[in-house]
């Protein structure tokens, strides 16, 4: 692999996990506004709404708390570069995850019950998901590595 790839690499993953959302919202929200499909569960609005705000909001806990501490370990690590830029990288996907979830999940929400509050919570999510975008000055800062490092990976 040439050096800088595993950087690209990560930052492409990111952008293709991002656009997934955005286009999936992006259908749902074509279809309910075109009244091509009508809201076919609008009488679980507000169970959905209360179900969509704890799993939002605990996804993103969750994921920024996990990060972190395998942030924590990583750090601690007596390895090379490229060894904790593979841990780096499960730790990301992980976080990630634990965004992406939340965020299909309100959208299917959107789409059942046409609750554009489902939208909203949505964009916040995504708001989150594009702040962990992957950086060079990022990566460097949170694995402690220095700029030589960085760039061997």
């Amino acid at each position: 692999m040439q050096k800088g790839a595993a950087i690209k690499i990560l930052s492409i993953m990111h952008k293709a996990l991002l656009m997934g959302q955005v286009l999936f919202a992006g259908v749902c929200i074509y279809l309910v506004y075109t009244n091509t499909i009508l809201p076919m569960a609008k009488e679980l609005d507000k169970t959905l709404q209360v179900v969509a705000l704890i799993i939002a909001v605990g996804s993103i806990y969750a994921g920024m708390t996990i990060f972190k501490k395998k942030l924590i370990t990583i750090r601690a690590l007596q390895a090379d570069a490229k060894e904790k830029f593979a841990l780096y990288r499960t730790a990301c996907l992980i976080q990630w995850a634990l965004l992406e979830g939340p965020s299909i999940f309100c959208t299917i929400c959107f789409f059942l019950t046409g609750n554009y509050a489902f939208l909203a919570l949505v964009l916040v999510i995504l708001f989150v998901f594009v702040m962990t975008a992957p950086s060079k000055l990022k990566i460097q800062l949170q694995l402690q590595i220095s700029e030589a490092e960085l760039e061997e990976l």
